[in-house]
C-alpha cells in the first residue's frame, strides 16, 4: 500500500478542519479541490453511517460498489485522498452523524468492529477496501444516537493496531456537542485516549451565538486538563460554515476570528477551528479562507515596523528619536469577557517591546476609545490610569524591560462585543522625560 507522509502538525493551535461529503449547500467540489486550497488542515469524510453493518454515504462523490455488495467502491476519492495527503493535510473518516444506524450492543462489539475499519480504511489489509490503496490518517466519532456502549473499547482496540505500525501516525477524534458533558460521547471522552475534540459550538444553548456569558469553552477546558484520558487533547471550536449550515450558532468570520483570539490566547488546549461543511465555508463569501487566515496569522492585529519621527510611539510599531530609545507597541487581544443588562465589560492587552534597551523615562499611552462609547469604569492593573476626552490615559515611571504587557478592563454603556479593539492606528506612546 502506499503511505503518504504529513506535514499536519497536531500540536498547533492555528489548525482549520473542515467536514467534507455531505453537500450541506446542495453542492459540493470533489476531495481534491478542496484540498488544494492552503486553507484546510484536516479533512474529515462524512459519514460512515452504518456499522457494523459498514455503508458508506459521501453523497454522490462517489456511486459504484462492490460486485454483488452495497458498499461504495471509491477508486477517485482514493486518489484525492493521497493528493491530500502529499499535500500535507490529514483526512480522516467520520462514523456516525446526525442520521444513519449505528452503534455496539457491547464491548466486544466495538473491539470486532475496530479490526474491520482497520482492515477497511486504515493500515490493515482487508479485502474490500472502499478507499483502495488509500491509508486515511484516522477516525473520527460522531455520535449522535444509538446506545453509548462499545466506543471506548473501539477506540482501546484501534490504538493497539497504532501502536503496532511504525509506517504512520495515526489519530482519533472525536465530534461532541457543546452542552457539557455530551450525552453519547462523554463517557468515551473520559476513558480513551483522542487526539482533537472538534465540539460542536452551534445549534444549542452554549453555541457561538451565546458568547461570552454563555459560551462553555471552558467547561471542555477543564474537562482536556483534569479527565481526558490525554491531557494534552486539543479543542476546536466547531462553527457552522455559513447561515443555512445550522439552526443556530452562525457568526460572521470576523466574530468567530475575535472570539478564537480571546479562546487561544486565554487556553493552551485550543487546537483551532473546525467547520460544518467545506460545501458551506469555502462558497462565494469566503467565511473559511478568513477564519484559517487569522487562525494562521496569530489572531492578533500586527503592522510592519515603520520607523516615525516624534516623540511618541504608535501602533504602526514606530521608534522614537529622544535619546537612543526604540520601542514597538502591539495590540494584542481583545474580548468582551462579561456582559448584563446594565454594564459590559471589555478586556484587552497592549504590549509594549523595547527594542534594544530598556527605557528608563517614564511614559504614558493613550488609547482612544470608539466614538459612542461611555466609560464608567476603567482599570489597569499595577498601572495608573484615567479617562480623559474619550481617551484612556495610563501613566506610569517604571522601566520598559524586553517586553511588557498592560491589560485593561474597561466597563460602562455601549461597550460589548459591538465595541471590538480600540484603533491600533491611534493608540500612542508618550515619554515624559
Amino acid at each position: 500500500m502506499m503511505l503518504a507522509a504529513t506535514a499536519f502538525d497536531v500540536s498547533s493551535q492555528s489548525n482549520f478542519v473542515a467536514y467534507w461529503g455531505q453537500s450541506s449547500a446542495g453542492s459540493q467540489k470533489s476531495l481534491g479541490e478542496y484540498c488544494s486550497d492552503s486553507s484546510i488542515d484536516v479533512i474529515v469524510m462524512a459519514f460512515l453511517y452504518q456499522f457494523p453493518n459498514t455503508k458508506l454515504d459521501l453523497s454522490a462523490n462517489c456511486r459504484s460498489t462492490f460486485p454483488g455488495s452495497e458498499l461504495l467502491h471509491c477508486p477517485d476519492v482514493a486518489e484525492d485522498i493521497k493528493k491530500c495527503q502529499s499535500q500535507g493535510k490529514a483526512v480522516i473518516l467520520s462514523m456516525g452523524g446526525a442520521a444513519g444506524a449505528y452503534g455496539f450492543s457491547s464491548d466486544d462489539d466495538g473491539k470486532k468492529y475496530a479490526d474491520t475499519v482497520w482492515d477497511m480504511f486504515l493500515g490493515g489489509s482487508g479485502s474490500q477496501r472502499p478507499f483502495d490503496d488509500a491509508v486515511l490518517d484516522g477516525v473520527d466519532l460522531d455520535i449522535e444516537g444509538g446506545s453509548t456502549a462499545g466506543y471506548a473499547a473501539y477506540v482501546a482496540q484501534l490504538r493497539s493496531h497504532f501502536e503496532a505500525s511504525s509506517d504512520k501516525k495515526y489519530y482519533i477524534t472525536g465530534a461532541p456537542q457543546c452542552p457539557f458533558p455530551d450525552a453519547m460521547l462523554g463517557s468515551t471522552l473520559n476513558s480513551a485516549w483522542f487526539d482533537m475534540v472538534f465540539v460542536q459550538f452551534y445549534n444549542n444553548f452554549c453555541g457561538l451565538d451565546a458568547y461570552p456569558q454563555g459560551f462553555n469553552y471552558d467547561q471542555w477546558d477543564t474537562w482536556a486538563k483534569s479527565q481526558s484520558a490525554n491531557k494534552n487533547v486539543k479543542l476546536y471550536i466547531g462553527a457552522p460554515g455559513s447561515q443555512s449550515a445550522a439552526g443556530r450558532g452562525y457568526v460572521d468570520a470576523s466574530t468567530i476570528n475575535s472570539i478564537a483570539s480571546d479562546i487561544r490566547s486565554k487556553y493552551t488546549s485550543f487546537g483551532g477551528v473546525m467547520t460544518w461543511d467545506a460545501s458551506q465555508a469555502f462558497d462565494a463569501s469566503s467565511w473559511g479562507q478568513s477564519v484559517s487566515s487569522a487562525l494562521k496569522s496569530g489572531g492578533s492585529k500586527k503592522r510592519a515596523f515603520e520607523p516615525v519621527q516624534g516623540k511618541f510611539i504608535s501602533t504602526r510599531s514606530a521608534n522614537v528619536t529622544a535619546g537612543a530609545m526604540h520601542a514597538r507597541l502591539e495590540l494584542v487581544e481583545g474580548s468582551a469577557v462579561y456582559v448584563s443588562d446594565t454594564t459590559n465589560t471589555f478586556e484587552f492587552h497592549v504590549r509594549i517591546q523595547s527594542a534594544d534597551q530598556p527605557i528608563q523615562q517614564g511614559w504614558e499611552l493613550h488609547i482612544p476609545l470608539p466614538v459612542g462609547v461611555s466609560v464608567a469604569q476603567a482599570s489597569a492593573q499595577a498601572h495608573n490610569i484615567r479617562v480623559h476626552d474619550n481617551t484612556l490615559v495610563v501613566v506610569d515611571g517604571s522601566t520598559i524591560n524586553e517586553n511588557m504587557a498592560v491589560a485593561f478592563r474597561v466597563a460602562g454603556q455601549h461597550i460589548g462585543n459591538e465595541f471590538g479593539l480600540p484603533d491600533p492606528a491611534k493608540i500612542m506612546l508618550y515619554t515624559t522625560a
